[in-house]
């Protein structure tokens, strides 16, 4: 659906969800139609048996008004498809391979030939991982694998060896013995001769016939993730001729994470084009599944959500941008997300008059990646901090650069040098402060100079980005007379006394701590937050004095969170990629309608967020989106956000994170009952993990190439995006 703002209400079904017969190349429905029940119907699906009796009509539901955005394409999102011909097809020969190719570097060649031709090769052996649910069946089946050079294929399914194949010609065929596939994730393993040509690899039923009409195929299945009030429909091509009326039958359903399957149409191809709606628990995944009786092309389908009544009024521009990254802040310990001993009552107070974005991430556990995405909007091995080390590549996008070539004062002031040091030069600033080196740590010397910045510029007549750095709560963690007591009374022995060092930190494992010192640690952790608290209302205190508060834009953010005693005694940072770590505050004050944001996001998304807000538009080399669309009272499409490290990745969805470390193994958390992510959900939730497997698909074949404003996210691909044309598996 992308990131895209609400427009007027329409009658009109332009988001739709269609079926129908033709190029699976065709071009994105257009933006929408008069009416949703005026479109004319599909074309007969090739392949369906021309005697099997007509489906009587479904009943029409009342009409519905669907509002103009969101919506998601499914022609767009082909590359997420899961195609079914004689049962399901792993696209080897395709875009859509990297569903079930979760290797870190995978081993497939690049894809050689065209069309039907179209092949890769392998090197050794890998192993794709599947869903297979119910409705597959549990009976015999059979392995299917298309190519050239297939004598020698050795297979295992879940690790199990399984017989030699029977070839003929281009085919071979490889038994599967009944109840091997069950419902659930399965893993293949494929191996052969190094000039073995890949094409497709098919499990299915034992005896069933292929799809005559190349291009067409007895089901597709989508997991997704769905709005409130999502709609199936059936869009008009965007070629203007409506295709030919058909009474084919076909069956609509969506299986919720929790296993209930509910239908949704029953009844000819045409009743599609009247929205349908897709019930389904808020923040749920689900499965929908489209089958056809015989084979057919599935084209144009959308899903749309019915309109919001209320619209949302457009917030007071602003002129200047105060950019607050609070080093090592984790988003639980603010009010704004949840219950919290902390006491922040600035913070609270700015989050009430601002968007929070509750479901915020991090792109890495560490700060010299971290920073240098929020201040280039590019990941970390694109824009060339992927570790503690790195230097930034020549054509590195910089906010400050873009912004003072466009006019602005841009000016930092921060504590942490380590991570910002890479920017003093590149990034243009008018000044480049450490008070750290005159006054120590505290955050108040940094709001000092920020305000003076402000003001200058404010006499100046320019207009202003001031980044600001504080490094609490980072180490050393101190004690605040008369705050921190109020975490841990006392008292307050060694081995930290009253401060937590680096030193420490690097030590926990041989410190054998009790429960009363991780007491200890954490009171000084949330009192350091407390501190902090008081300086940001000291800026936001100058800037209203000085009458620049109603004009600016206040941004509070974080480079990562901290540890505090997880993963069996656990603390500081860059040692994982879970929730204490990447779950980090978005809080933004000013030129943006406020409210809670429950899409998932990412502090990639800050620097065209910043653009945006001063009315500049976003440099093409950043892969993050403007976030401001998402803010207020509006319909919120599925999205996806990740986290990277090294050779570890994270992936975020509404409820769900996938967290992938560095040995490649899988750990799945639902954060909204699990928050500390202590219970692995892998081999129990199927259908959310292989939503965020899809994902996780894309993300490593793709991650350096995507840009949000052209592909849209993980979870919802943009009309026009580079993948969708190349996806589906080639006709034989």
């Amino acid at each position: 659906m992308g990131r895209l703002p609400v427009a007027a209400t329409v009658t009109s079904t332009f988001a739709a969800l269609t079926l129908a017969c033709g190029s699976h190349g065709g071009a994105p429905s257009p933006t929408g139609t008069t009416d949703p029940r005026a479109a004319a119907a599909p074309a007969a699906a090739p392949g369906a048996d021309p005697a099997a009796p007509a489906a009587p009509a479904a009943p029409a539901p009342p009409p519905v008004s669907l509002a103009a955005t969101p919506r998601l394409d499914l022609d767009a999102n082909r590359p997420r498809w899961h195609v079914y011909d004689r049962g399901l097809v792993l696209p080897i020969a395709t875009e859509g391979l990297r569903k079930y190719d979760q290797a870190y570097r995978s081993p497939w060649s690049a894809v050689r030939g065209a069309g039907a031709d179209a092949y890769r090769t392998l090197r050794g052996a890998t192993t794709l991982s599947f869903p297979w649910t119910a409705a597959d069946g549990d009976g015999a089946a059979e392995l299917i694998v298309r190519g050239r050079g297939l004598a020698k294929l050795r297979v295992s399914l879940d690790g199990r060896r399984l017989a030699a194949p029977t070839v003929a010609e281009s085919e071979a065929r490889i038994a599967v013995p009944a109840g091997a596939l069950t419902a659930g994730e399965h893993a293949l393993t494929v191996a052969a001769s190094g000039d073995t040509r890949w094409q497709t690899i098919e499990l299915a039923p034992a005896g069933a016939t292929a799809c005559a009409t190349p291009g067409t195929w007895r089901k597709v299945a989508l997991y997704t993730e769905l709005p409130p009030g999502a709609q199936l429909i059936l869009a008009q091509p965007a070629s203007g001729g409506p295709p030919a009326a058909t009474d084919a039958p076909v069956r609509v359903t969506l299986t919720d994470e929790d296993g209930a399957v509910r239908e949704v149409y029953a009844g000819p191809l045409g009743g599609l084009a009247t929205p349908r709606a897709l019930p389904i628990a808020a923040d749920h995944v689900a499965r929908l599944d489209l089958a056809a009786d015989g084979c057919a092309a599935w084209e144009h389908l959308q899903i749309a959500v019915a309109t919001s009544q209320r619209p949302v009024p457009a917030p007071a521009p602003v002129d200047n941008v105060v950019l607050l990254v609070v080093d090592t802040l984790r988003a639980d310990r603010l009010a704004a997300y949840g219950p919290t001993r902390v006491q922040t009552p600035r913070l609270t107070a700015a989050a009430a008059r601002g968007a929070v974005f509750l479901r915020h991430q991090s792109m890495a556990p560490s700060s010299p990646p971290s920073h240098a995405t929020i201040h280039t909007g590019q990941i970390p091995r694109v824009h060339g901090i992927a570790g503690d080390d790195g230097t930034l590549g020549a054509d590195t996008p910089i906010l400050s650069a873009l912004l003072a070539r466009a006019g602005f004062a841009t000016h930092y002031v921060g504590n942490n040098d380590f991570a910002m040091s890479r920017f003093k030069q590149v990034g243009k600033w008018a000044s480049f402060e450490t008070p750290y080196y005159a006054h120590g740590k505290d955050c108040a010397p940094i709001v000092e100079r920020a305000l003076a910045h402000a003001t200058a510029a404010q006499a100046a007549g320019k207009r202003f980005f001031v980044s600001l750095l504080p490094i609490e709560p980072h180490v050393a963690y101190r004690f605040h007379d008369g705050v921190t007591d109020a975490y841990w009374p006392g008292p307050w022995p060694k081995p930290f006394a009253k401060v937590v060092t680096g030193a420490h930190l690097g030590r926990l494992k041989s410190m054998r701590l009790t429960a009363d010192d991780w007491q200890r640690l954490r009171a000084l952790y949330d009192g350091e937050v407390t501190h902090m608290d008081a300086c940001y209302g000291a800026l936001e205190d100058g800037l209203r004095a000085a009458g620049l508060l109603d004009r600016t834009a206040v941004i509070i953010a974080s480079d990562h969170g901290e540890g505090q005693g997880e993963r069996g005694g656990r603390a500081g940072h860059a040692y994982s990629l879970n929730r204490e770590l990447v779950a980090t505050p978005l809080i933004v004050i000013g030129g943006v309608a406020p409210g809670p944001v429950t899409a998932p996001t990412s502090n990639l998304d800050l620097a065209p967020t910043v653009l945006a807000l001063l009315g500049q538009p976003a440099d093409p080399r950043m892969q993050g989106a403007n976030l401001l669309p998402l803010a207020g009272d509006r319909p919120l499409a599925p999205s996806i956000v990740a986290s990277e490290y090294g050779k570890s990745y994270a992936l975020r969805a509404s409820r769900w994170q996938l967290v992938v470390d560095y040995d490649g193994d899988q750990h799945l958390y639902d954060v909204a009952v699990d928050p500390d992510e202590e219970h692995d959900a892998v081999a129990t939730a199927p259908i959310a993990l292989r939503y965020l497997r899809d994902a996780a698909g894309l993300y490593l074949a793709h991650r350096t190439r995507w840009h949000a404003a052209r592909w849209g996210n993980l979870a919802d691909l943009a009309p026009g995006n580079p993948l969708a044309e190349t996806a589906l598996p080639s006709a034989p």
